[in-house]
């Protein structure tokens, strides 16, 4: 499974056998939406790239032979798009599916590559990740550099706004990473100041504002605009991963590290709401009519990760018994 962004001091943590969680009277599935979700089975020989609709395997995208995963999905139109990566024996190949087919490989595979995040708008689909050094924007097969290649960078998630693309990602300095927001392929914001190593992970705009899910070293943090209007205390170390605006509410999933544990949670404008899983990770959220969907794994055994889906902080579905959960999507039933 792609290694995750955290911080080498948090580490430990994944050598952690404890395990709490909410197994009692767990949510009925939701009859007016579906689910959508993009991971990884990691069940086979090698990871294979999936997409679950309400708890059930909808695609197997890759056929398990060798390494892939799915990292985002999108839904429109009664059409499925997913992003991730698959390998090809040497590096990964950043790939697009629409529903169960390849729709188009966007790197050559000469270079180590992956995708992170899809959008798709006035049919055109906005894929973002790296190329190399380089965080990439593509706007159906055509790239754009958001980086130039002189340090390592990545972009890890996009968002279209009208006429306007969002993307949030993380650049080097040499020293650290650097939060960074790019607007229709230019810098627009630098998050953070090269002091601590940071990332954004999320963005995600309402009307003028944009807002941006990442972390300042061990304090998570949202931004509005470039503005910090979320934050953790810094007493332990915590990554924000996705965050969601709804109603001028804004919520975040990430994890904190509370000693040799990772626990999943959702934070609701700077208090948390749920604690969903020690040695869990939470890694992307929806809000629906009030309810409140997490995709992300749950390491019950102490060794693998299990997919998991939660609403309002109790466990929805197990998608995969090795596995993890990558991206969540809801689209409301005609």
């Amino acid at each position: 499974m792609r290694k995750i962004f955290l911080m080498v001091a948090a580490a430990a943590a994944m050598l952690a056998t404890s395990f709490t969680a909410c197994k009692s009277n767990p949510p009925e599935p939701p009859n007016n939406i579906d689910i959508y979700v993009a991971g990884t089975d990691e069940s086979g020989a090698e990871d294979a790239a999936k997409v679950w609709k309400n708890g059930k395997e909808l695609y197997s995208l890759t056929d398990g032979s060798k390494f892939a995963a799915a990292y985002s999905v999108f839904v429109v139109g009664g059409d499925v798009y997913t992003a991730g990566c698959e390998d090809n024996g040497k590096n990964k190949i950043v790939k697009v599916w629409k529903n169960d087919k390849e729709l188009y490989a966007l790197t050559d595979g000469s270079d180590y590559a992956g995708a992170n995040s899809v959008f798709v708008a006035e049919d055109k689909v906005y894929t973002v990740g790296n190329d190399g050094n380089v965080a990439k924007l593509w706007k159906n097969k055509s790239a754009t550099n958001l980086t130039n290649g002189s340090y390592r960078a990545n972009a890890f998630s996009v968002f279209v706004a009208g006429s306007n693309v969002y993307t949030a990602g993380c650049e080097d300095n040499g020293i650290n990473t650097i939060a960074k927001v790019w607007k229709n392929g230019k810098e627009l914001y630098a998050l953070t100041d090269g002091s601590n190593s940071a990332q954004a992970n999320s963005v995600f705009v309402v009307g003028e504002d944009v807002y941006t899910a990442g972390y300042d070293g061990k304090v998570a943090k949202v931004w509005k605009n470039n503005k910090v209007v979320f934050k953790t205390s810094g007493s332990n170390s915590v990554f924000a991963y996705s965050v969601y605006v709804v109603g001028g509410d804004i919520y975040v999933a990430g994890v904190e590290v509370e000693g040799l544990k990772w626990v999943a949670k959702v934070w609701k404008n700077n208090k948390e709401l749920y604690k969903l899983a020690d040695n869990g990770i939470a890694k992307s959220i929806v809000v629906h009519n009030g309810d409140v969907y997490v995709a992300g794994g749950h390491q019950s055994d102490g060794t693998n990760f299990a997919a998991k889906v939660w609403k309002n902080g109790k466990e929805l579905y197990t998608l995969a018994n090795i596995g993890f959960a990558w991206s969540i999507f809801i689209v409301e039933k005609k």
